[in-house]
């Protein structure tokens, strides 16, 4: 059954066309929609999501331009690509749907990142230690002053650039990214974490790395599940990737 975006009287209508884009984002990350389906006809979706024709035609005009849908002359909308890069864009998710999908980023996380630190231990040359190490002195400041770095982040992102895997990379990059617009600040726990872990990769150390990376997610995974912090009794615990 179609989950509508009714829009009310006198809403403008770049709110209601905004709201449609979000709704078949919604849909294409479902799997409601794969690649190579057919959209519903323009009259249809307007009909199901309760939203003006103008909106409908904006909405698709928008996913024609992120280049996810293409227009057939006489034969209809139809799914060009999944773009994860596009797909997991944070803005374009509600907060209830944004909290489940930073469950199921997790758990791919978990399975791609532990390897990729063992990987990485492997590969990394000398200027990739060296952005690993840049990363921790930052995020170690970060904390000292109470704020949040991109090299927070940006570790996670770096370690696995140290695979010299650009197709793991842009997957990685993707889903790290769903994460840019977290305002929850990082604490002495990460800063250890990472540490231990560029040191692992530095020494060429893979079995540790890997298994670093894997707790230092697991913890993550524990306080989404508790919503409980973890860490040093001081600094309040880590929610940080």
């Amino acid at each position: 059954m179609d989950v509508g975006v009714r829009a009310t009287a006198g809403e403008p209508r770049v709110t209601v066309t905004r709201r449609v884009v979000d709704e078949l984002f919604r849909r294409l990350r479902s799997g409601t929609y794969r690649v190579g389906d057919r959209l519903p006809s323009e009259w249809e979706l307007v009909e199901s999501l309760g939203a003006g024709r103008s909106a409908v035609r904006e909405a698709i005009r928008e996913l024609v331009a992120l280049d996810l849908v293409e227009l057939r002359h006489g034969r209809g909308t139809y799914v060009k690509s999944l773009r994860t890069d596009l797909l997991l864009r944070p803005e374009t998710f509600g907060k209830t749907a944004e909290a489940a999908v930073k469950r199921e980023l997790l758990e791919v996380r978990m399975i791609v990142e532990p390897a990729a630190a063992a990987l990485a231990a492997e590969r990394a040359s000398t200027d990739d230690v060296a952005r690993l190490r840049h990363d921790v002195e930052r995020l170690s400041e970060a904390v000292e002053h109470g704020y949040r770095p991109p090299e927070d982040l940006g570790f996670h992102l770096d370690v696995v650039r140290a695979t010299h895997n650009g197709s793991l990379a842009r997957v990685a990059g993707a889903v790290v990214g769903f994460y840019q617009r977290d305002d929850i600040l990082p604490t002495w726990r990460d800063v250890d974490d990472h540490r231990a872990m560029a040191d692992a990769i530095a020494g060429g150390d893979g079995k540790a790395a890997r298994r670093l990376m894997r707790e230092h997610l697991e913890a993550q995974r524990d306080e989404l599940r508790t919503h409980a912090p973890i860490g040093r009794p001081a600094d309040g615990g880590s929610n940080r990737p």
